[in-house]
């Protein structure tokens, strides 16, 4: 049915405010939907026209105080009625639409495959190709379970919670229930970004002696850490007390909480661009043939897609304060938040996966197998430098060493290798020991 003309928007965001302190009043009715508690109300005064505060009390099950504060806020007692009236008469034209939660669950099941796969080759790759699984590969397994923990949170709120996009269509219990599952996730989601960006943060720390991307990565740290925090105390104590819904007329909460979310949110997406744009220095000062430069700063930009699922989150943030008569918003800020997370897990791997591929499959990135062999060296030192020649290939007279193939105890062959191959060791030396202290191609 058409809506009336005079159902303005203000109309709406006026039911909807009627619903949720009605609901909040009716102890009896919390597991009854608002709008069944508005026309429960309605019946009982059109039974009884002149209800004391005590016929009131035993009929909503409402505590004095409660009721008390909600009268002396209206200001006068034929407020509540005459609200009450008008909201039941007009309940068969307010919008019923369902909630949007059924878009979570798409993709939180692909997401969470595909970072369950790369995280999986991660692994592998540090653990076959670069020596061992690191700290940081550590730390970012445990922001893997926290995007879990986030995700299912999410996901148990879009599709056991989020039915309706309406106040009117749920519960007082399922409001609370709502509230709950809000401060959960706003805090979740700083911290969990927070560890995925240590974790690459630390990689960044043991890429390179050099003291200027040291102090770099500190502040960066620094900067990243105080705008997480912050985030996760406004989110506890944007309201006093923190379980607000619990005491609905006696709490206060933050006016006007738009800004402190769009502040905070802004400058996660800032330290996001710090992070990800924080090794290209360092990568264009290495001595690298123009492809490998190429795919190396490429690697290390893939972090941009995460910052553009930030700002689609961070709008959809802005979204969801803009509108303030139903719900229906939050599963999409979930969804971006889901797709943020998990593609930085997987950005963040990449330098691992390009690694594997160059070692087990290297057509994919155009690297031919190793050519680097002297059909004079001996079959006893054959064997000595096999690995030599898988990790080393002869482009134009000069030997090519892939920095995210070699590992430390490489040094001894390699030098023995090359110095055969009549190709001079410095520039080759500089590759392989920036490689064994920073392990540019080993898994972030």
């Amino acid at each position: 049915m058409a809506n009336p003309v005079n159902l303005t928007e203000g109309d709406l965001n006026l039911a909807a405010s009627i619903t949720v302190n009605l609901g909040f009043l009716a102890r009896n009715f919390y597991d009854s939907k608002t709008i069944e508690v508005v026309s429960a109300f309605a019946d009982f005064y059109n039974s009884t026209p002149n209800a004391t505060d005590s016929e009131i009390l035993t009929f909503s099950g409402a505590r004095p105080r409660d009721l008390d504060l909600l009268l002396t806020m209206l200001g006068q007692r034929e407020i509540l009625r005459d609200s009450i009236f008008w909201l039941d008469a007009v309940a068969e034209y307010l919008p019923r639409t369902p909630g949007t939660g059924h878009i979570l669950v798409p993709v939180f099941t692909v997401f969470t495959i595909l970072t369950t796969v790369v995280l999986g080759l991660r692994l592998w790759s540090r653990q076959t190709i670069a020596g061992g699984v690191r700290g940081y590969d550590w730390i970012m397994v445990f922001g893997y379970f926290m995007t879990l923990i986030y995700g299912s949170s999410a996901l148990y709120h879009a599709v056991n919670i989020n039915t309706a996009s309406q106040f009117w269509d749920y519960s007082w219990n399922e409001i609370a229930l709502q509230q709950m599952f809000y401060i959960i996730l706003d805090i979740l989601y700083p911290i969990t970004a927070l560890i995925i960006k240590a974790s690459l943060l630390l990689f960044y720390y043991t890429l390179s002696p050099a003291r200027y991307l040291k102090w770099s990565v500190w502040a960066t740290f620094g900067f990243t850490f105080a705008t997480a925090i912050t985030a996760v105390l406004y989110s506890i104590f944007k309201c006093h007390p923190v379980n607000y819904w619990s005491e609905w007329y006696t709490s206060t909460c933050d006016s006007n909480q738009t800004i402190p979310y769009l502040v905070t949110g802004s400058l996660m997406i800032l330290s996001d661009v710090i992070i990800w744009v924080l090794p290209l220095p360092m990568v264009m000062k290495l001595q690298l043939y123009r492809r490998e430069r190429i795919a190396a700063i490429f690697t290390f930009s893939l972090g941009i897609f995460a910052c553009i699922a930030s700002i689609f989150r961070l709008k959809a943030v802005h979204k969801y304060f803009l509108t303030s008569a139903g719900t229906g918003k939050t599963p999409i800020i979930n969804t971006w938040t889901i797709v943020e997370l998990n593609l930085a897990i997987i950005c963040a791997s990449a330098p691992a996966l390009r690694a594997l591929c160059i070692k087990h499959a290297p057509k994919l990135l155009s690297y031919g197998s190793g050519n680097s062999s002297d059909n004079n060296s001996n079959s006893d030192s054959s064997m000595h430098n096999e690995r030599a020649r898988k990790n080393t290939r002869s482009v134009h007279g000069r030997i090519i060493v892939h920095h995210d193939q070699i590992r430390p105890s490489d040094l001894a062959s390699l030098r023995s290798g090359i110095s055969r191959t009549g190709s001079g060791w410095s520039d080759v030396e500089k590759s392989v020991q920036y490689s064994s202290t920073s392990r540019l191609g080993s898994p972030v």
